[in-house]
């Protein structure tokens, strides 16, 4: 009997394919979101909105990779 251990994912993969995909949501959430806030009477740059966006896409996708690497990095 050969004992193989299981591999595990790599994680850097799962970090980068979610950043990515996260920076194509949020992307196209700042571009077809509202460009005004009514309430307060204050209108956004599209410019602005789109590398904000942007950065929390990257930042909540590379997260929800890392949670996926490391839960099947868990399994037993």
């Amino acid at each position: 009997m050969s004992s193989k251990r299981p591999s595990h994912p790599k994680p850097i993969p799962f970090i980068v394919t979610g950043a990515i995909v996260g920076f194509i949501v949020f992307g196209v959430v700042s571009l077809l979101g509202p460009t005004t806030d009514e309430g307060y009477n204050i209108t956004y740059d599209p410019g602005t909105a789109l590398g904000f966006m942007s950065v929390v896409g990257l930042c909540l996708g590379g997260l929800v990779g890392a949670v996926v690497a490391a839960l099947f990095t868990y399994r037993k």
